[in-house]
């Protein structure tokens, strides 16, 4: 299957890529600075493009058959903090190239936090959604223009606290709030729980979480 995908020189992007061209795909990785990308593999074209950029994302998007994005503000609580338009102009112009090739299928990392969830942990509730207020805003945006994408296959992805480590295959799910007691997860098994999203249709136009 071949796989487009934004924002792999992240910490969870990197963990798709990995997993996605050790599963067979073939992978597009639209990066700002491919030098930042270390990655090397037959199945694997980096494309250097911005995600703000229209022309760049229809021109790289073409002939592929899934959308993933994982792009991010990195993890820098002041950039988080300040206000952003990446996840809902990046959207938009990730959905408007999908219609222009009719590709159908887009799964998108965003994050728990931006919708009221009497299951979130109470010190991501007073301390971390502040800090990362810029981030939340605008993914609320971005969550908000997919709902309105009925002829998009789109499903997204609500992780909490991501972690660098190993990939288990445990996890648990949730529709729109996490499981009770979820805390935390591996950036290696959102990476994995996002690539089986490709096989399935049971979560069309849906918002999961997931956790430990």
């Amino acid at each position: 299957m071949g796989i487009i995908l934004f924002g792999a020189t992240g910490l969870t992007g990197r963990e798709i890529l990995l997993q996605a061209l050790e599963n067979g795909h073939e992978v597009k990785a639209v990066v700002r600075n491919p030098e930042l990308l270390k990655t090397k593999h037959a199945k694997l074209t980096i494309i250097m493009g911005d995600v703000l950029n229209a022309q760049a994302v229809e021109e790289a998007i073409a002939g592929s058959d899934v959308v993933i994005s994982a792009i991010g503000t990195g993890t820098s609580f002041s950039k988080a903090r300040k206000p952003t338009t990446l996840y809902s102009d990046g959207f938009r112009n990730i959905v408007t190239a999908m219609r222009k090739h009719k590709i159908k299928r887009f799964v998108a990392l965003l994050s728990v936090g931006t919708i009221p969830d009497p299951n979130e942990a109470l010190i991501h509730k007073i301390m971390i959604r502040p800090m990362l207020k810029g981030t939340y805003d605008d993914m609320r945006r971005a969550e908000s223009f997919l709902a309105e994408c009925v002829d998009i296959d789109w499903t997204g992805i609500r992780p909490l606290r991501l972690m660098n480590t190993p990939r288990t295959g445990k996890y648990r799910t949730g529709l729109d709030i996490l499981p009770p007691k979820g805390v935390e997860i591996s950036r290696a098994d959102v990476a994995e729980f996002m690539l089986k999203q490709m096989y399935t249709n049971e979560n069309l136009r849906r918002y999961l979480t997931i956790a430990y």
